[in-house]
């Protein structure tokens, strides 16, 4: 009936079961042919195209035989399912434990022996890594080549890697490469010569999760001089007293005594004046460091550096900063090394790098979920592969309390019982903090707990290959794209499996699934359970009660169906805010992606095409010919490309910046009526179409008035950044344009009240 319906996640892969029959019937019959024969025969099969039945039965038996032969892994029925349904242009749902890194291997191999060039994108550089090794020589046996791009890597390396024909990275790795190419210069190939097709593991942790994080090219900039000195007084500030917080605790601001305080500490008379700006913004940035990012929960101090924790996954976020100002804020904080103003050079969306794709698929164990945001967001079709066994793990109704402190207690004498029974227990918290606390509740009840959090994910292979062992008890953040199965030890099984104990809901259903599909892999006894209270942060961020159950157990339980279905709104509530502030993030973003693709057709021009410059110089100059034939020469046309490259670098640059500033007032257009989205692409548009002008314009005073003996920028006084480096922004910690749109017009409606459900 859902199929009927046409909702998402529900596509058929039933139809190709009987090719899934085929392919092992000729595995089959394939055993004593030599491996070179059956490289031959899986080239001719690809040859004619993966879109013939025939050809793809054949070429998926060969390299299914193959795979026995070189990896010791022979896929099953239900992977080859997979495989087919993959290379037919399908994201498939596979269950924890069905052996996704295999199907990858086979449908990356079919891709790339259909002449296509593929990259397969993993959740993390470990797994790239990993994968790439592991798959390659199954690869080297069909005749192709892979390699892995990973953070560290010389540019040398990396330039070769590309050059594979199976590339394993992350999409931040494949996106810093592109916005490298778009900064280079004449003569310097590009690193990532197309964007074909993409193999997606975990394709809704990479794609969705991840879809709106900004990507960045920085170069290096003077460092703010006002930053050590403002951070040094706030840090000093006391809530109540010189600064307030709101009630959910997502803004800070200054009270009139702390304004006073700042004011006579830095010899001011007037710290709204507008020569005062700079300190104004400073001072907001150390606040907003000072008063709501948290060590432990929003960061980890490790190495001597501040380290981001990516909420959907509880554990480092490599190369990952804050912006406006806010990650030297917090350097300053600890107390650290400051590690460099920066500017933006370029920036885009993790989306906007998926979306370069001629051909997207993936898989992932909670893809069913993400179907329908996959389909709107990317047009892709989803469909679920079943298990090769049946699964016989038990989901247990969640145990609600009233506290979580007596949501704590219970899940900890709830983990006692089953690790003194044997049982081997994985427990899921929301953050560093939360892990490293309840270990240590653990440890005070007799009970050793191994964590993996964002101090020490390095080593979170070995933990997980653990996690198994009778009576073994891991304490872990977010579950999602850890890549490695959880297999019981001896007398696991018997003890009843493993227990997956979630600490509280997360913001959506999707990670709670993945953390229940840790238990149960193919048909491993298990069973989980999550215990939850109503002080959840997935509830207190959404909704305020004001009347609470009226009679709880002793314990703090609560059994009211009534305060469970509130409990299951509030993530549906929180789920849709996230899913809102996805769209609307894309749609301000839509037109600069347009405007990037025009200026790098240019761009891209003036690299390729001697004809390209001459048109540019003729804008230049249009009534001064003598000028063009000047700069045409072959000793100084090098020197005039570079020119109009940096200023339309410049150009675009600047472009961002003052789109940047304009989105942070842009919500203010509703008070007149006026449809914030609209207006800011509007804007948009028109300053985009002053960049030509401009950088003509540029150009012509830069080289009228260059010296005879120029050689280089430097001789024109002109200067690109000494150093650049790669980064991704978190979440704006001040709020997205989406946000400050929401709930500025949530206020207006409730009178500045918070949101509330009261039950009578």
């Amino acid at each position: 009936m859902r199929r009927l319906r046409q909702e998402p996640g529900t596509a058929d892969l039933a139809r190709y079961e009987p090719l899934v029959e085929e392919i092992l019937a000729q595995r089959a019959a394939m055993r004593s042919r030599g491996d070179a024969d059956l490289a031959q025969s899986a080239s001719r099969a690809l040859a004619a195209g993966l879109s013939n039945d025939g050809a793809l039965v054949r070429f998926l038996a060969c390299a299914g035989e193959m795979s026995r032969r070189r990896l010791d892994m022979e896929p099953f029925a239900c992977q080859l399912l997979a495989a087919v349904s993959m290379l037919r242009g399908h994201v498939v749902d596979m269950a924890t434990g069905e052996g996704k890194t295999l199907v990858g291997f086979l449908v990356a191999a079919g891709l790339a022996g259909a002449s296509r060039r593929v990259h397969v994108l993993s959740a993390n550089d470990y797994l790239a890594g990993r994968d790439a090794a592991a798959g390659g020589p199954l690869f080297s046996a069909l005749g192709l080549s892979c390699s892995a791009v990973v953070d560290g890597m010389e540019a040398t390396a990396r330039a070769e890697a590309h050059r594979s024909d199976i590339v394993y990275a992350t999409v931040h790795q494949i996106g810093f490469d592109l916005l490298r190419d778009r900064q280079r210069a004449p003569g310097v190939s590009p690193l990532v010569p197309e964007q074909d097709a993409v193999v997606v593991d975990e394709i809704d942790a990479v794609l969705l999760d991840d879809a709106m994080v900004p990507l960045v090219l920085a170069g290096d900039a003077e460092p703010a001089p006002e930053g050590a000195r403002v951070t040094e007084l706030v840090g000093g500030f006391a809530e109540g007293e010189e600064y307030e917080v709101d009630g959910d605790r997502r803004s800070a601001s200054f009270t009139a005594a702390g304004i006073a305080r700042l004011e006579d500490s830095l010899c001011i008379d007037n710290l709204y004046a507008p020569e005062h700006v700079d300190l104004l913004a400073a001072a907001h940035v150390a606040l907003h460091a000072h008063a709501l990012v948290t060590r432990d929960v929003d960061y980890v101090v490790a190495e001597g550096r501040v380290r981001l924790v990516d909420d959907a996954r509880g554990r480092v976020a490599a190369r990952r900063r804050w912006p406006d100002g806010l990650q030297e804020a917090v350097e300053r904080k600890e107390g650290l090394e400051v590690t460099g103003q920066a500017e933006i050079l370029d920036q885009m969306l993790v989306e906007t790098v998926a979306r370069g794709y001629r051909t997207i698929t993936g898989m992932s164990g909670t893809a069913a979920e993400a179907a329908e945001r996959l389909e709107e967001d990317l047009g892709l079709t989803t469909g679920a592969v079943p298990t090769g066994r049946p699964c016989t793990r038990r989901d247990e109704p969640d145990r609600l309390h009233l506290t979580a402190a007596q949501r704590d207690a219970a899940a900890a004498g709830a983990v006692r019982d089953a690790h003194a029974a044997g049982q081997p227990v994985l427990i899921g918290t929301g953050s560093v903090a939360e892990s490293e606390r309840f270990a240590r509740r653990l440890a005070s009840a007799g009970v050793h707990a191994q964590v993996l959090n964002a101090k020490n994910d390095a080593e979170e292979a070995k933990v997980i290959a653990g996690a198994g062992r009778a009576g073994a008890v891991t304490v872990s953040t977010q579950m999602a794209g850890r890549g490695v199965d959880i297999r019981l030890g001896p007398g696991a099984a018997e003890a009843g499996g493993l227990l997956v104990l979630g600490l509280g809901r997360y913001d959506s259903a999707r990670l709670d699934r993945q953390l229940r599909g840790r238990a149960g892999r193919q048909g491993d006894p298990g069973r989980s359970v999550f215990f939850t209270s109503l002080e959840d942060d997935v509830v207190t961020e959404q909704l305020r009660i004001r009347r609470p159950p009226r009679s709880p157990d002793p314990d703090g339980a609560v059994r009211s169906p009534r305060f469970t279905a509130l409990y299951a709104h509030a993530q549906r509530v929180a789920e849709g805010r996230l899913l809102q502030l996805h769209r609307t993030t894309r749609r301000y973003h839509l037109s600069t992606d347009r405007h990037r693709r025009a200026l790098l057709e240019v761009r891209e021009r003036l690299l390729a095409e001697s004809e390209a410059l001459d048109e540019c110089l003729h804008r230049v100059w249009p009534d001064a010919p003598e000028l063009r034939e000047a700069w045409n020469a072959p000793g100084v046309r090098r020197l005039a490309l570079e020119v109009v490259l940096f200023h339309m670098d410049r150009a675009w640059m600047e472009h961002l910046g003052r789109m940047a500033a304009e989105r942070e007032g842009i919500h203010l257009r509703v008070l007149g009526r006026q449809n914030p989205l609209d207006e800011f692409t509007a804007l948009a548009a028109r300053d985009f179409q002053g960049i030509r002008a401009e950088v003509e314009e540029a150009v012509r005073r830069i080289l009228e008035e260059a010296p005879e003996d120029a050689a280089g920028l430097a001789d024109l006084g002109l200067r690109r950044p000494s150093s650049t480096w790669t980064y991704m922004v978190t979440d704006n910690p001040f709020g997205s344009e989406a946000d400050r749109v929401v709930e500025f017009l949530g206020r207006a409606v409730r009178g500045g009240g918070p949101p509330a459900v009261t039950y009578v």
